[in-house]
């Protein structure tokens, strides 16, 4: 009978631990790489997230007329899937009220970056738009370039006569100008005992800006009080840069004018223009405003020749408990 000998012995055994430390070596790689692309997946559906939440807040700052967040959040589906999820609201002259949630899912692959929720819809005599969602009243802005009687299916309101069928309620309109004015102009031109919320740039286009989401609505908030510092308009201008450069506003447009040919028109070319001409606060000037307040305080703005058009936004029912600003 043969024997193994002392070398074949420890040949032997030496194979079977090149085996064992061979088979080590590949599951701590396989673990390893298992680990890596484990990680390096959960970072690029971060990212995804995180483009959502940027874009987000920034477009927050620079337009949605008199739309606020208390909150944002992410909540996680899956180690590779999510969604962003932010609580908002509106204020009427103090007094807040609830607006559509921003919900957008994001993916290893993907991210959405549509703000649906806020989308609007149109009543049969194209007077009013609601949001999609939860049926909210939105204000119209309405672009003095643009020929309503022919081009639209939106119809140019003043609905400062309204406010007098709406005793014991607070409510926001949105008020266009019939031109631009500066800041110090407005200020004389608004009753005391109504809040200015927002001001909107308008649009250096001839395209119908009554149409638009409140996401490609153009201008910034006041102060708690309804005014402008400096610091607030320089800030609006750095903001509002820094989305045109990140491809925010890239949002085209496409309409056909009265000899049938197609034009395009971007946002971002309205935010450019805007930020080639209106340097500082003091030169600066706007197209419209969001007034809040209660409802019999409008009438002072009845026949105002500056007033090209005014349009019911949301309105709240007034209750003891609530405080006003004005």
């Amino acid at each position: 009978m043969k024997t193994l000998t002392d070398f074949e012995r420890i040949a032997k055994k030496s194979k079977q631990r090149s085996r064992l430390k061979t088979v080590v070596i590949s599951v701590s790689i396989a673990i390893l790489s298992f680990g890596l692309i484990s990680k390096g997946l959960t970072e690029l559906t971060s990212r995804n997230g995180n483009h959502i939440k940027d874009r987000y807040l920034l477009l927050s700052e620079i337009a949605y007329p008199n739309i606020s967040y208390s909150s944002w959040y992410f909540n996680p589906t899956s180690n590779y899937t999510g969604q962003f999820h932010s609580d908002r609201f509106k204020s009427i002259d103090g007094i807040d009220v609830p607006y559509e949630e921003m919900e957008a899912f994001y993916s290893i692959r993907k991210f959405d970056l549509t703000d649906s929720s806020t989308w609007i819809t149109w009543s049969e005599d194209g007077k009013s738009a609601y949001t999609r969602s939860n049926y909210y009243k939105s204000p119209m802005f309405y672009n003095i370039a643009f020929d309503y009687d022919t081009d639209s299916h939106v119809t140019v309101t003043n609905d400062i006569s309204l406010t007098e069928q709406m005793t014991g309620q607070a409510l926001e309109m949105a008020v266009t100008f019939d031109k631009p004015y500066t800041y110090q102009e407005i200020q004389k031109m608004i009753p005391d005992d109504l809040l200015i919320n927002w001001y909107w740039i308008g649009s250096y286009s001839d395209f119908d800006t009554a149409s638009r989401n409140p996401d490609a609505q153009l201008g910034l908030s006041a102060d708690p009080e309804g005014k402008l510092g400096d610091y607030d308009f320089d800030l609006f201008r750095t903001n509002l840069k820094k989305a045109n450069d990140n491809g925010y506003l890239d949002m085209t447009e496409t309409a056909v004018d009265a000899n049938d040919k197609e034009r395009t028109y971007q946002l971002s070319d309205d935010a450019q223009a805007y930020l080639d001409e209106n340097k500082d606060l003091e030169t600066a000037q706007f197209s419209g405003v969001v007034l809040t307040g209660r409802a019999e305080n409008f009438k002072e703005l009845k026949d105002k020749k500056w007033i090209f058009a005014a349009n019911i936004g949301q309105s709240v029912q007034i209750q003891p408990y609530h405080h006003f600003t004005k």
